[in-house]
């Protein structure tokens, strides 16, 4: 249980994190002002550093240098006096700033603030889970330094940045499994004989669990399919199977029968791939883990005309909150402790980035989807949405996303995901 939790949180708290980080940097490289990235939800515990800001005072945009604090009361409007220096790289660095009253006598030489940015403060919070970044005035086109006053196209960027940095992250993810090693099919021959069943003709011929079926009759063994169609066609009459065994190499005449008990084939046999660990290069890894997070991506998003069509069955498309998911992590946490792999611990990392990323796009309230399809019809209709009412979907769209995620996490208490055995990877 302890496994299981602490996996959970660290794992979401990464998904969370980087997702945020995502917003953070292309709202800044946008000229948003971002006043706060958070590491943990608060109340904060510590205020780490803050990054350098800028003002802009009369048309000229100044650095505030991280150990220079801007009064409180000086925002975009304020009348102010200042002095700046240029730094060896020519810029103005701000060394003071004063507000000037508007009856003050100097107030006919003091200059308007155009923008304020005091800097990002990078604090640690109390509640250890995710992060998140606060961009100034999401909802008030008047300030330029705003959120809600880019263009349209800034502002989906924005939204969309977050999820794109969980993609990104999910290659990585992916692009590490592939290069601490991978599970592969064998190269030939890799169809193993996963089980022999009691009292089978399989059995009464000393078939055993293990062996490497290496030729049928006079012809190799390719596929499963093939040879199991191969075997029904044969039932009745003797097979010669010529098998691996170590370095041993066996044959058997085996009999299928007609009429096999239920559960079992007309020999008895339960067929597998022999598989090995392969490590990729890391060029190659990339290109693997990039395909391997949009095809994911593309099923995820396929899932739901999947379901509708009969093609998936109703059990294995259940979604999935926080228990569920603390389980699948929690399975591959302890198979990697076990036994060293990391593979599992990557690839389940990689598989809930992409999750993450997918539905945060969904265009559903409260989620960056929903903010996105807003900024859509803002620019179909020609004009803003009004906030006060934008706020109140969002809100509601996420206390109905709450009650959701209360459904599930009741469902998979009830109803316990099964635990995954990574080992059947071997």
């Amino acid at each position: 249980m302890l496994i299981t939790i602490v996996s959970l949180l660290v794992a979401l708290s990464i998904m969370v994190l980087v997702h945020e980080l995502g917003h953070m940097l292309t709202a800044r490289a946008a000229g948003i002002v971002v006043e706060e990235f958070g590491a943990g939800y608060p109340p904060r515990l510590l205020s780490l550093w803050r990054s350098k800001g800028r003002i802009v005072i009369g048309g000229r945009t100044i650095v505030v240098p991280r150990r220079l604090s801007v009064p409180q009361e000086i925002v975009t409007g304020s009348l102010v006096s200042y002095h700046a220096a240029e730094d060896q790289k020519g810029r103005l660095v701000l060394t003071d700033v004063s507000v000037v009253a508007p009856e003050d006598p100097l107030a006919g030489q003091a200059q308007s603030v155009e923008l304020i940015d005091r800097g990002m403060l990078y604090s640690l919070n109390a509640i250890p889970f995710g992060g998140f970044a606060k961009m100034r005035g999401e909802e008030d086109p008047g300030d330029p330094g705003s959120f809600a006053s880019k263009r349209k196209l800034t502002r989906i960027w924005v939204l969309a940045a977050g999820s794109i940095m969980n993609l990104v992250t999910a290659v990585l993810f992916f692009a590490t499994a592939f290069i601490v090693g991978a599970p592969a099919v064998a190269e030939p021959p890799n169809i193993l004989v996963s089980e022999v069943a009691a009292n089978s003709p399989a059995q009464q011929a000393g078939l055993q669990a293990g062996d490497l079926l290496m030729r049928v009759d006079d012809d190799s063994v390719e596929t499963i399919e093939g040879l199991q169609e191969y075997i029904r066609g044969r039932a009745g009459a003797p097979i010669v199977f010529t098998v691996l065994r170590g370095e041993e190499t066996i044959v058997l005449s085996i009999v299928p029968r007609e009429n096999p008990p239920d559960g079992e084939g007309p020999t008895g046999i339960l067929l597998g791939q022999r598989t090995v660990l392969v490590h990729h290069p890391w060029y190659r890894s990339l290109w693997l883990g990039l395909r391997e997070a949009v095809s994911m991506a593309a099923l995820t998003l396929a899932l739901p005309v999947q379901l509708i069509r009969g093609l998936i069955p109703a059990e294995l498309a259940r979604p999935v909150g926080p228990v569920g998911i603390g389980s699948l992590i929690g399975d591959a946490v302890r198979y990697t402790l076990e036994t060293g792999w990391w593979y599992p611990v990557m690839r389940m990392l990689g598989s809930l980035s992409v999750a993450l990323a997918v539905t945060n796009l969904l265009p559903l309230p409260a989620l960056d989807g929903g903010r996105i399809l807003f900024v859509i019809v803002e620019a179909i209709r020609g004009r803003r949405v009004d906030p006060a009412k934008e706020g109140l979907v969002h809100l509601v769209g996420m206390a109905l996303l709450i009650g959701l995620m209360l459904l599930i996490t009741w469902q998979d208490l009830v109803n316990p995901l099964p635990s995954l055995d990574w080992s059947d990877l071997f």
